[in-house]
């Protein structure tokens, strides 16, 4: 291939901010050169071959591995300026690592939290058939749906009211609602500000959302202006955050199945938290570069 075909091949778009990861890298040298024991701690983890039948442990290693994925998903967003974006998945990850902890407290509930997926089929499937049509699913399919979903729906009947006796389908898998398993699930509980109602406000369609995204000088002179630079403040926290979620479900990890080759790298990662975010919040000089241009 030649010179100029190989140019015309090359992509007119890049996909993320060049000058952001450059703005990344300068507020976090220390998340950056450490991060490769953090990396050994999640091979250490994940990537490593077992055999189990118990439910309880299947659920907690993939509970814990979609966490994994998330804090890269995370990750990238925050290296790319997006803080408010990576803020709505700190929640989702939250609740995967508080879900885990607390159905290692509470094994007892394991079979409710995989059962509950039937009535989310269930529940899917009348979306479908109401939005969609009726011949999305076969007929066999829809059969299927109903009788497995018949099978478990007695398990997720609640009282709707004490007083007249009635009931109704609960709408998650757990009597408890989600802030009280985060209290019930040791020290991840004492996120629940950060990871759980913050990234709430952001994620849904709230007025907490749109006053997050004002220009804030434009406020103080009774103007409203949509602030399209990077949210960097926002990335941080959120990386924090979500480091702090990652850590807590690699010690979850390390305690339910009894890895000894990750006690003392986990250790190191302790050690890493501490000092990185120690050190790198502390305000650095600006540069040239954090003149930042507006987002389109």
């Amino acid at each position: 291939m030649s010179d100029q075909s190989e140019r015309a091949s090359q992509p007119s778009v890049v996909f993320g901010y060049p000058e952001e990861w450059s703005a990344f890298a300068r507020r976090h040298p220390e998340f950056l050169k450490r991060f490769p024991n953090l990396e050994k701690a999640l091979d250490t983890a994940f990537m490593r071959t077992w055999q189990s039948s118990a439910l309880l442990d299947r659920t907690i290693y993939f509970l814990g591995r979609l966490v994994l994925e998330e804090f890269m998903e995370i990750l990238l967003l925050c290296a790319n300026g997006y803080g408010i974006g990576a803020q709505k998945l700190v929640r989702g990850m939250y609740e995967r690592a508080v879900t885990a902890r607390y159905l290692r407290e509470q094994p007892e509930e394991v079979e409710n939290f995989l059962a509950f997926h039937k009535v989310a089929d269930h529940k899917f499937l009348a979306a479908v058939r109401s939005s969609i049509g009726p011949d999305v699913f076969s007929q066999e399919q829809a059969e299927q749906i109903e009788r497995d979903f018949q099978n478990v729906r007695q398990r997720f009947i609640v009282t709707d009211c004490a007083k007249c006796g009635t009931t109704r389908l609960n709408f998650t898998w757990s009597k408890r609602d989600f802030v009280s398993m985060a209290r019930m699930s040791g020290d991840i509980g004492k996120l629940i500000v950060s990871a759980y109602y913050m990234p709430t406000r952001e994620a849904h369609s709230t007025m907490g959302a749109i006053f997050s995204r004002l220009d804030p000088e434009a406020a103080c002179e009774d103007r409203l202006s949509f602030d399209s630079a990077a949210q960097r403040d926002r990335a941080d926290d959120a990386l924090i955050s979500a480091h702090n979620i990652l850590l807590n479900v690699l010690d979850l990890q390390k305690e339910h199945f009894k890895i000894k080759e990750l006690e003392a790298l986990l250790q190191t990662c302790f050690e890493d938290f501490m000092a990185i975010w120690r050190e790198e919040r502390q305000p650095p000089l600006p540069s040239a570069d954090d003149l930042q241009e507006p987002r389109k």
